[in-house]
């Protein structure tokens, strides 16, 4: 399986690029590209994990593939993905501060908008520290929240979808 793994960064790579290219996109359309990446990230990771598992089953391994095989190739597949895109948004953000602070404008008011639930659901003190956080939001926040989402969507497709192609020998 060692000597497919080229096929695999070449497909997690193509993947960081497509999720890169569609946060940026957003910043046209929506002042908080986040949510759109995150979305998108739920959307595609299926598809590159699965073409990935996918192509090893049936065009390199001869119509078999376990469980463990299915595994290694989603994460490699999704790793790739969760930490190229971490650094295209995490320097991409660094190199804009303008979209930067758009962003997190974009997220305080959000919190200002929903201050009266959040208080009434979790308390006042539950709304400053979260408010407090807030200001002290920084790039890094912000991309290495987009790489945790990833990596657990990449983990859980990539469970359900070596379940659904393994096949044992």
């Amino acid at each position: 399986m060692k000597q497919y793994f080229g096929y695999f960064y070449k497909i997690g790579l193509l993947a960081a690029v497509f999720s890169i290219f569609a946060f940026y996109m957003a910043t046209f359309f929506t002042p908080d590209p986040t949510l759109f990446s995150k979305v998108f990230s739920f959307a595609i990771t299926p598809l590159f994990v699965g073409a990935g598992i996918y192509f090893y089953r049936f065009k390199l391994n001869q119509n078999k593939l376990s469980f463990a095989e299915g595994m290694s190739i989603g994460f490699l597949i999704y790793a790739i993905n969760a930490f190229v895109t971490f650094l295209g948004i995490y320097l991409g953000l660094v190199f804009s501060p303008k979209l930067f602070e758009a962003i997190k404008a974009n997220m305080m008011q959000i919190l200002a908008e929903k201050k009266e639930e959040i208080i009434s659901r979790l308390g006042q003190a539950s709304f400053e520290r979260t408010y407090e956080q807030m200001l002290t939001l920084s790039v890094y926040d912000i991309a290495i929240t987009d790489l945790i989402f990833k990596i657990a969507f990449g983990l859980f497709f990539t469970i359900i979808i070596s379940i659904i192609l393994r096949k044992n020998y």
